[in-house]
Formats: structure tokens, sequence, C-alpha cells
């Protein structure tokens, strides 16, 4: 999308069936007159019954008031929706807000149905500079949040000046709103409704980002209710004293526990559903109603979303793919083990659900050796790339693909697949078991093997230790990693395996206190995530103290050799590139340089993701769009506008 862009109000009917294949979940149509109907029932109802009863009993504004002056339009994927109805899900971790980004999402602006681009969302008008320095939103007019109070430009000023602005509350500007030298743009307002955002020098990932579900939320934020938690706009003792009484040590704790609308239900938001009752240890299962206020409606003028409530279970894997396996979810894709596949299949007809296979997004297991590792000696072992093509050469993965996954595995290296723009071809180096050849690179680096094992220049035993978070919803780590170690030592490699908790996980990874890294990699998308691919942060998998010393302009960590400079330049000049010719070409360069050098080894990553729909659920897409993180997940298929034939 060269040059400059514009987008309105005429463009913002999202396209429901163009392009998206055989979609044979949708039974609703409409009548000759337009009139919707819903197996055989005619409705003209433009709002669900429950927000009508409310209504009439004076607790709720009519529907007219409710919305703005030109509502987002919503094309159902194969028609229109009845009201009503509650529907099941389930996770393993009651923390996590991922149903937040797939059901209620709400962005200035945000992907379109094929995910390929932006539009505008609550902005009812957004446009970007030639050069990709500056942002222009424009905010649909009457726009209100959850509780029925204006939503307006003036709560983006808040997020960006008052929240991300405040270092008290975010010490350093994430990577998705930062500046030249790790600072802010500039936010200012050009008239009532339009937000200005400008950056130093081009920006060419914000687009992307303020699509991405989960970082466009975050300049969504209602100042009328955390005011009164900030100490700018609330008196400091007035603000340090509600913090105590909530049992917090100190006011931004407290800001933040407000600011979490998963586990905060009083917190208003502009999503389709708000939180009535969180997880949390007293209670195993959490319920979302929906927004009354919500903006979006279907080409017939009704009210989204159609659903009227969602419930969340936390359950234990086995649990979860057990209710899953007996039809009480109707419609997850994630959490669900992809091991659990066959059992879904032989229930589905019976049990009243669809298996569905979506792409599989972030399922490619992978050992990312640390290059920067403390020991001297052992990192220069790790930058040797005839050392990480040995280990590469040396792992049999077909014998992991038919031990773990009956061979359906689809074995490659980390890099970009031909769904990416920096997509080189690339995967394919080094994957074939070759011991004599992974034997023959180690005995050239000096690696004097004394019986079973090598050892290093300085007489010390060649042996390494594995972290990881055990995970078995995917491909089972601690049984793949076994597999791998038996194949290591066959050449001479020791290697211990130590599964750990996320937060030793992480702390480990933040310390440089690793050798490898046992974890899955994304493919595509990484630009948004550039860790995977470039140490840009101590969060890096494969150099943290590298990534440590990028992130400090050399103040910190460790000075990465000139290769990996390289890649960091390459990164820089992606994020700054002044169109996306350049952008794409800069990260093909550093799909190449990773091609070639082979800095993670992969194994394999899972041939679907596996995503349950029961029978009686309409307009969800059938043309197996990838279940992505970046994309909101189960949200790509525009959650809005699902809905049951036969609401309950």
């Amino acid at each position: 999308m060269d040059g400059t862009m514009t987008m309105s109000r005429r463009s913002l009917l999202i396209l429901g069936g163009a392009g998206l294949g055989a979609l044979t979940l949708g039974l609703a149509g409409c009548t000759g007159e337009g009139t919707p109907t819903f197996g055989g029932v005619t409705s003209d109802a433009k709002e669900s019954p429950m927000l009508a009863e409310r209504v009439k009993a004076g607790t709720l504004p009519k529907l007219e008031e409710r919305l703005p002056s030109a509502p987002m339009i919503v094309k159902p994927v194969s028609g229109p929706g009845a009201f009503g109805g509650t529907l099941q899900r389930a996770q393993t971790s009651a923390t996590d807000a991922g149903i937040v980004q797939a059901f209620a999402a709400a962005g200035l602006i945000e992907w379109t149905l094929k995910a390929d681009g932006a539009q505008p969302s609550i902005a009812e008008e957004y446009r970007r500079s030639e050069d990709n320095r500056e942002y222009r939103f424009t905010i649909r007019k009457g726009l209100k949040w959850s509780d029925g109070e204006p939503f307006t430009a003036d709560d983006v000023l808040f997020a960006i000046q008052n929240w991300l602005g405040d270092t008290r509350l975010v010490p350093a500007p994430p990577v998705w709103f930062a500046d030249v030298g790790q600072t802010l743009p500039t936010v200012a307002k050009d008239g009532e409704d339009t937000v200005v955002i400008t950056f130093r020098e081009p920006f060419a990932l914000f687009e992307k980002y303020m699509c991405h579900p989960a970082v466009s939320t975050q300049i969504i934020k209602p100042k009328h209710y955390l005011a009164a938690f900030h100490p700018d706009y609330t008196d400091q003792a007035t603000v340090d004293a509600a913090a105590k009484a909530a049992g917090f040590d100190s006011w931004d704790q407290y800001f933040g526990d407000r600011d979490n609308p998963w586990t905060n239900p009083e917190r208003p938001v502009m999503g389709a559903f708000l939180v009535t009752r969180p997880a949390n240890a007293q209670s195993g299962t959490a319920e979302l109603e929906r927004n009354p206020f919500y903006w979006k409606t279907d080409p017939d003028g009704r009210q989204l979303p159609y659903v009227d409530r969602i419930q969340v279970q936390v359950l234990d894997q086995s649990a979860l793919d057990l209710r899953a396996a007996n039809g009480d979810l109707d419609f997850q894709g994630t959490f669900v083990g992809y091991n659990s596949s066959q059992v879904f299949l032989r229930n589905a007809e019976q049990k009243g659900f669809s298996l569905l296979r979506w792409q599989s997004v972030g399922s490619l297991l992978a050992l990312c050796p640390n290059l920067s590792h403390k020991d001297e000696a052992i990192r220069a072992l790790m930058l040797n790339a005839d050392f990480r093509t040995a280990l590469s050469f040396a792992i049999d993965r077909e014998e992991i693909n038919k031990t773990l996954l009956g061979g359906l595995g689809i074995v490659r290296q980390p890099s970009a697949t031909e769904n990416s723009p920096y997509d080189v071809g690339g995967g394919g180096t080094a994957i074939e078991y070759d011991p004599d050849r992974a034997n023959r690179l180690l005995d050239g680096l000096g690696l004097a093997r004394s019986g079973d094992t090598r050892s290093t220049a300085d007489g010390r035993p060649l042996e390494f230790t594995v972290i990881y978070v055990d995970d078995n919803a995917g491909i089972a780590r601690s049984d793949a990693l076994q597999i791998v170690a038996k194949h290591w030592a066959a050449v001479g490699v020791r290697v211990n395996l130590r599964p750990v908790d996320a937060t030793l996980y992480a702390q480990l990874r933040s310390t440089n206190d690793f050798d490898f890294d046992g974890t899955t990699v994304i493919e595509d998308d990484w630009d948004l995530e550039p860790v995977w691919y470039i140490p840009t942060s101590s969060g890096s998998h494969s150099a943290p103290a590298f990534g440590m010393w990028y992130a400090t302009n050399g103040a910190d960590g460790i000075a990465p050799p000139e290769e990996i400079k390289q890649l960091m330049d390459l990164w820089d000049e992606l994020r700054t590139a002044p169109d996306d010719d350049t952008r794409i070409a800069a990260g093909k360069k550093i799909m190449a340089q990773h091609d070639e050098k082979v800095y993670m080894i992969g194994l394999m990553k899972l041939p679907f993701a596996p995503v349950i729909v029961s029978k009686d659920l309409r307009n969800v897409r059938d043309d197996q769009p990838p279940l992505s993180f970046y994309y909101g997940r189960e949200g790509i298929t525009k959650t809005e506008q699902v809905s049951f034939a036969s609401p309950a």
C-alpha cells in the first residue's frame, strides 16, 4: 500500500463472501423485501430482545441514541444472524485475556476480513502520509463507551499522553509506539474529532500495529473513568489512599488494575462484549455480555453483536479437550489440543459440531542457541554457523514426525512462508538427517571426541542445557526434545532438558542465563515481534545480551559481531522505510541471512490448527484463515457477526 492512503465511510463495508471459498455454515437469508429471516422466522428487530426489554423498562436509551451517526457496517460472512444465545468457550489460564482480542477488540483501525490491510474502525476516516510519518484518525461522531459516556478524541490523547507518556506507568515507549531514540511521537488534535500522530522518522509498521487487536486496544482508554485513579487529574493523596484501601502498594499498580477490562468489570469498554464476571481464584468461569452501546451494525441496520453472552470456563488441557470432544464448546480454536484432533473427528457428527482446519501459526517447534552466551568460548561456538548447521544435520526430524505427529508434521527451519511478503523460499537449509556430515563439521571445529562425548578446545565436555516451558497442546515438547537429545548424543553432544515455569523461563532468558531455548517460533508477521529474528531487546530467544545492547544503544549488554549488527541495521531500515517496497526488500534480506546462517534450529510445525464450531453456529469462515495472535485468533472471522441459528 504505497503512497497516501485515505479510507472513509464509503469503504466501510466488509466484504463477507468474496474470495472465501465455499462457506457452508450460513443458512440465514433475506426475504424479497429485504427483511432478515432465520430458519424461516422473519424478524425486522434492530436490536437484541434483551436490550429492547431494558429500553422498555427505562434503564437503557433507545437504539438511535446509542449508535453513532455513522455506524460501521459489517457484512455477515454468510448471511444475517438471529439475536441471542450464549456462546460456550474454555481456556487453560484464568489470566489469559485473549478472548478480549478475539471477541471484544476495538481500535482506531482494524484488519480487513482478509487481513491483508487496514480499514477504519472507531475512526470513521483514516489517512497516512506518503512517507509513513503522519497518521490521521477522525473519530466517528456520537460514539459511546459501554457505560453510555461519550467517546472522543480526548480518550485517545489520554491514553497516549497520560499512560504511554507517563514513565511512572510505562517506563519506556513500547516498540509499537517508539519514535527515534525510544521517545514518543507527537500527538495532537486537529479540530474536535481528529487525532494526528506524527513520527520524526517514517514508521512503516505503525499501520500494522494499529490493526493488531492486542495493540490497538491499548490506546483506547476511558478518560472519564481512569482519571479518578491518575494523579494528573485527581489529588495525589486521594489516589494513594484509594490504592492503599484496595490493597496495592502504589497508585500506578492500582491504575493498572482498574485499567484491565478482563479482571475489572467496572472499566468501560468499546468492544462488542464486556466482562460481567471475571475468572479468578473464587470463580473458574468468566462471563461476558453484549455491549449495549456497540457501534457496528449489519447492512440491515441491526446492531451487533448477534450473540448476547459468552461463558468461559477455566480448565486444564485434558478437561478442555474433553469438553470440545463432547460438543460442549461452540467456537474454539485457541487452547484446543491438536493431539485430540482424531477424537474430535470421530465425535463431530454425533456431538453436533464441525472440525475446521485453520492455518497453524506459531506452532513451529525450534531450538534457539544463545548466540550471546555469557561464556566467551561457548558464545564463539554458538556464533559459528558450522556448529549450528552440524546440530541441525544431526536431527532425524522424520523420527520426531512419525513418533509424535503420525508423519503429518511440516518439517522446516524458521523462515517466512509463501503467505508473507518477506518470503525468500527459505526454511529448507540443513533439515535433512545427515549424521556423517554433522560429525565432519564438528570434527572440523576441533571438538575432539573421547568415547561418547566431545570436548571444547579447552577440554570441557560439550554439554548443554535446554530450557523450555512444557506444553502438550501442540507438539509435545518434552517428547520431541528427548528425541533431539538422543540424536545429538549420537554425534557427541550431551544435552540436559530443563522444563521450567513461565516466570523462571522469562527470567533465565532476560538475564542471558541459558544455553538453548526450546520454544515455538513464528514465521510470518515477525515484523510485529522482531525479537524472534533480530535481537532488539532482552526478550530475544536467541541473543538477549545483544538485544540489551541494541535497546540501550550500547550502554548495556554485550556488543554483537558484525553479522548480527547487519541484522539490526536491516531491521532499522525496515522499520523506518518510507514505502512498502523498501520495507519488504529489507525484510527479505533478513530472511535470506537467517536461511543461510541457521540462527535457529527448526524441527517441525503442526499441519493445521483444529477449530471446533457448533453445527448451530453461523457466520464462521471455513476458508482456512490463520489462527494467529496478530489477527486476534478467532477474531479473524469478525466474531461480532457470529450467530446461532436457534438461539437459546
